[in-house]
């Protein structure tokens, strides 16, 4: 039957609790996994459908890796200065059902994010974090689709 997205759930019933460890980085980018768990914690306590539980006693496991960053200049000002930018993430991620003791689902995913950049180096890192936020919350909304919705 149909259903609205966000109000059912394709999960089986034995599943309802999650455990998200910090993700690895093997990305050029130090600390940003730290941010990136965070965002995809929130993602899911905020779609609150599944319980997010600290550690050991989950249904289930999910383990990420962020494997890629890359951050590349697209456009750019008359006098050659940057002036867009395009962040990209790549996401590894392996769901675990701890009942059964089998993986659930496994998955790459990548995101992309633009910014501008203005003439003050401040503006610009805070344009270029703000992209970063986006770009983990879109992942974290695409998971929680992934594992509850199934698409």
């Amino acid at each position: 039957g149909y259903h609205l997205v966000g109000t059912g759930s394709s999960l089986p019933s034995h599943l309802k609790t999650l455990f998200i460890p910090l993700f690895a980085n093997s990305s050029s980018e130090p600390e940003i996994h730290r941010e990136l768990t965070s965002a995809i914690i929130n993602s899911f306590i905020t779609d609150g459908r599944l319980k997010i539980v600290r550690k050991g006693n989950s249904d289930m496991v999910m383990k990420g890796s962020l494997f890629y960053y890359d951050l590349r200049a697209v456009s750019f000002t008359s006098s050659d200065f940057a002036s867009d930018y395009i962040v990209k993430l790549g996401v590894e991620v392996e769901v675990i059902d701890k009942i059964n003791d089998k993986p659930y689902i496994k998955n790459k995913f990548t995101t992309k994010w633009d910014y501008r950049a203005t003439s003050d180096i401040v503006d610009t890192e805070s344009a270029r974090l703000a992209a970063l936020e986006e770009a983990y919350k879109e992942l974290g909304n695409r998971l929680v689709s992934l594992l509850i919705d199934q698409f």
